[in-house]
């Protein structure tokens, strides 16, 4: 298990102030499914890429979905999805639909050791506050923006509500 001792989580407030409420369409992605740790996302992304690189274009999403909490789930024993939405056209046979419908869009800036603390927030101080539940889809995340070098990231976490 993965758990980071001492965190500093955000007020209601704070959190709220990163959140919005939306509507989102379904997803047509490719996607290939990897059991593990999430430190080796990185590295498993950029296979990914390296390897559907002819569907990638500027209008592509790179989506991201975890099943798996390390916190209560062994380290090496997570599972989760890397996608990249697929052209119309694409007849590959690993492609699926992430279901749309409302989500809240926590809008996280940040490097990758703050992602960790932005999760449990979200699900320990703005979720049973919010008003809102969580439904029974999986949530996913929207890569915005990645700084490689500096492991900055912009990402939409985005947590199936109803």
């Amino acid at each position: 298990m993965f758990c980071v001792a001492n965190i500093s989580l955000e007020s209601f407030e704070e959190c709220n102030k990163k959140i919005s409420i939306n509507t989102l369409a379904d997803y047509r992605v490719i996607y290939e499914r990897y059991k593990g740790s999430y430190r080796d996302l990185s590295t498993n992304w950029c296979d990914f890429q390296e390897k559907y690189q002819q569907y990638i274009t500027n209008e592509t999403l790179l989506i991201e979905r975890t099943y798996d909490d390390p916190s209560i789930t062994h380290i090496d024993e997570c599972l989760y999805d890397l996608c990249i939405t697929a052209p119309q056209d694409c007849a590959l046979e690993n492609i699926y639909t992430l279901i749309g419908g409302k989500f809240a869009a926590y809008h996280f800036k940040g490097t990758v050791d703050q992602i960790y603390t932005a999760y449990q927030s979200i699900f320990n101080v703005w979720l049973p506050k919010s008003g809102f539940e969580i439904d029974d889809r999986y949530g996913f995340d929207i890569y915005r923006k990645i700084d490689c070098n500096t492991m900055y990231m912009e990402i939409d976490f985005c947590i199936p509500i109803q």
